[in-house]
C-alpha cells in the first residue's frame, strides 16, 4: 500500500510503500514517529470512530449513494442486502483517503498536543498493489448480530455477513409494526457502522501501538474485574461500559480538569492492551483458538519470547486489591514488574498482546524496539519480529539500531537459501520461520524533509546515518 504525505511537521514530501515489515530510520526529529502516528490515526480505531461520527453528521466530503439507496429501501421493505465486494471495489480508495484527510485535522487530539501545524498537510493512499488483498479480506469477514428494540424483546434487527460471501444482510424480525418504530437516523448509524467497520478492517484488522512510554505504563496497577469484559453479539445500546487504568480515573475525578491532559492515543493504545489482556482469560483465549486455529501460533510465540529472550514468565497476580503484573525468572525468584529489568518492562506488553489479543492481519507499530536492549537481544528481537510477520501479522518499527538493520539483511539473504535448515543454527533463535523474503520488507530513511528507500535489489540496507557517527568519533583522536 503506497502512501504520500506532504507538509507534515518537518516532512516536506514523503512516499512510502507499506509492506508486511516496514522500517523507519533516521536522526531524531526527522518525522518518523509523526508519520507512524499519522498512519495509526488513520488505519486504526481512532480513524474509524471519528470518520463514522463525522459521516453521520454530514461533515465528510465523500458520499456513498449505494448506502443512501439501501437505507431508503430498508425503510420501505424491512430488509436489504448490500454487495460489499462491489462496494469495496468502487469506494475503498475513496474511503481511506477521506478518512486520512479527516484524521489529519484531528492529529492534535491523537497526540494530545496543541503545538502542531497541519493546516496544509496532505496525505493520500494508492491501493493498486493491495486492492485484491483488501477484497479478499472483505470476503473473509463475518458478522452475526441482533439489535433489540422494545421492552418485550420481540422486535430486533438481524445483521448477517457470512465468511466467503459477498453480501451483508439487514432484516427485521418483529411481531409488530417495526418499521414505524425505528428512526431512520438510528438505522443509518447501524448500517454505516457495520459496513464501514468491515471495510476499515480490510486494510488492517486492528492497529496496536507500543510507544516509547511502554516501560513506564506497564508498571501501573490495573483495577478491573474480569466480568466486565464479557462480549455479547446480542446488543442493547444502553449497555455500554468504559474501562480505564487508575491514571485515567484520577484524571476524570480531578475537579480542575483544565490543567490535566489525557494521555495521547499511542499511550492509550498501550493502556488498552494491558486492560484487555487482563480481562481476557486463558480459557476464553483457548475458545477463540478453537474457532480460529490460526491464532494459536501467537500464544506459542508469546511463550517463545518469554523462554528465549526474557528467560522468565509474565503473569497477572490477582491476590491483592490491585491486579499487578509479575515476572518469574525461576521457581524461587519472582518480582513485581515495577522492579523488573528494563528488558522485561519493554517486552512484557508484547508478551501479553500475543498471548491474549493478537489476530491475523493486525498492524503492530513499535517505536524503538531496541530500547534498553543489549545488542545481542536487539538481534534476537529482530528475528522475533520477522517471525511475527511470517505468522500473518504486520509490523512497522521506528529504529536507531544498526544491529537491527544489519541482521534484517541477514534474514532476507537467509530466505533465499534452498537448504534453510542447514543455516538456522547461525541465528540467535535458530528458527527458519525468521527468514523473511525481501518482497515483504521496506526500509526508509527520513532525512532533510523527505524519505528515501534504502533497501536495494540485493537486499543490502544503506544505513549511512549511523556509520557517519562511527566515522566521526573514530577520527577524534586518530
Amino acid at each position: 500500500m503506497k502512501v504520500e504525505i506532504h507538509n507534515l511537521g518537518v516532512i516536506e514530501e514523503l512516499e512510502i510503500d507499506l509492506k508486511p515489515f516496514t522500517v523507519f530510520i533516521g536522526r531524531n526529529g526527522t518525522g518518523k514517529t509523526w508519520t507512524a502516528s499519522t498512519l495509526a490515526s488513520i488505519l486504526g480505531k481512532h480513524g474509524f470512530d471519528r470518520y463514522l461520527k463525522s459521516y453521520i453528521n454530514g461533515k465528510t466530503e465523500q458520499k456513498y449513494p449505494i448506502i443512501d439507496n439501501a437505507i431508503k429501501q430498508f425503510l420501505q421493505e424491512g430488509n436489504i442486502s448490500i454487495d460489499l465486494i462491489n462496494f469495496a471495489e468502487e469506494y475503498a480508495e475513496a474511503y481511506i483517503n477521506d478518512v486520512a484527510q479527516l484524521s489529519l485535522s484531528l492529529m492534535k487530539t491523537f497526540l494530545s498536543t496543541e503545538r502542531s501545524k497541519l493546516k496544509s498537510s496532505k496525505i493520500s493512499f494508492d491501493l493498486a498493489t493491495v486492492k485484491q488483498e483488501i477484497l479478499e479480506n472483505v470476503k473473509k469477514s463475518n458478522l452475526e448480530r441482533q439489535i433489540y428494540f422494545g421492552s418485550q424483546g420481540k422486535e430486533y434487527l438481524n445483521i448477517l455477513k457470512e465468511i466467503g460471501k459477498n453480501n451483508i444482510y439487514f432484516n427485521i424480525v418483529s411481531k409488530d409494526s417495526f418499521l414505524n418504530k425505528i428512526p431512520m437516523r438510528l438505522f443509518k448509524e447501524l448500517l454505516l457502522q457495520e459496513i464501514f467497520q468491515i471495510l476499515h478492517r480490510s486494510f488492517y484488522s486492528d492497529v496496536y501501538i507500543f510507544p516509547t512510554q511502554r516501560t513506564t505504563f506497564i508498571s501501573f496497577p490495573i483495577s478491573l474485574t474480569k466480568e466486565i469484559g464479557k462480549v455479547d453479539n446480542n446488543v442493547n445500546f444502553d449497555e455500554i461500559f468504559d474501562i480505564d487504568l487508575d491514571i485515567n480515573k484520577i484524571i476524570s475525578e480531578r475537579s480542575d480538569k483544565s490543567k490535566i491532559k489525557k494521555p495521547s492515543e499511542p499511550v492509550q493504545s498501550l493502556i488498552e492492551i494491558l486492560n484487555n489482556a487482563y480481562i481476557k482469560t486463558i480459557n476464553e483465549r483457548k475458545e477463540e483458538i478453537k474457532n480460529q486455529p490460526e491464532i494459536g501460533i501467537y500464544t506459542k510465540l508469546a511463550e517463545l519470547l518469554e523462554k528465549q529472550i526474557l528467560q522468565g514468565k509474565i503473569y497477572f497476580d490477582e491476590s491483592g486489591l490491585k491486579n499487578k503484573i509479575f515476572f518469574q525468572s525461576s521457581e524461587k525468584i519472582e518480582v513485581e514488574i515495577t522492579v523488573a529489568s528494563s528488558l522485561v518492562k519493554g517486552l512484557a506488553p508484547l508478551v501479553l498482546w500475543l498471548r491474549y489479543l493478537a489476530e491475523p492481519d493486525e498492524l503492530l507499530i513499535i517505536d524503538e524496539p531496541e530500547m534498553h536492549l543489549h545488542p545481542s537481544v536487539q538481534v534476537a528481537i529482530t528475528e522475533f519480529l520477522t517471525m511475527l510477520v511470517q505468522a500473518g501479522l504486520k509490523v512497522l518499527i521506528i529504529t536507531h539500531s544498526p544491529y537491527i538493520l544489519d541482521h534484517l539483511s541477514n534474514l532476507m539473504k537467509a530466505a533465499k537459501y534452498k537448504d534453510k535448515e542447514s543455516i538456522k543454527n547461525k541465528f540467535y533463535l535458530e528458527r527458519t520461520e525468521a527468514f523473511i523474503p525481501q518482497e515483504k520488507v521496506s526500509v526508509y530513511l527520513f532525512e532533510d524533509g523527505i524519505t528515501k528507500n534504502i533497501l536495494n535489489e540485493e537486499g543490502r540496507i544503506d544505513w549511512g546515518t549511523f556509520g557517519d557517527v562511527s566515522d566521526d568519533i573514530s577520527h577524534i583522536f586518530p
